[in-house]
């Protein structure tokens, strides 16, 4: 995906203490853009199979929203892709 410069620009500004949660926030949103991309729809498109309004989800996609697991599955279930991978401890520190 390509990447907007006032975005990476917007990132550069945030509090090093959330800049993490901020960051993680972001790849949330690149990852739902790059699902709707793929499979050709739009956050319209994801609002109606959430029962959603088209400006709850532009919210979303400015990438300061606080996803809950809730509204990911929600999400993943919608669009029949996974967003986020949760990786055991196993793996994480062998």
């Amino acid at each position: 995906m390509k990447r907007s410069s006032i975005i990476d620009a917007r990132r550069k500004q945030v509090n090093p203490e959330v800049r993490e949660r901020v960051e993680l926030s972001f790849q949330i949103v690149d990852r739902i853009h790059e699902i709707l991309t793929a499979k050709g729809l739009k956050q319209k498109d994801l609002a109606l199979q959430l029962g959603k309004k088209e400006a709850e989800i532009s919210k979303w996609m400015r990438g300061t929203h606080n996803f809950t697991i809730d509204t990911l599955v929600a999400i993943e279930q919608a669009l029949d892709a996974p967003i986020l991978q949760v990786v055991h401890q196993e793996e994480a520190y062998a």
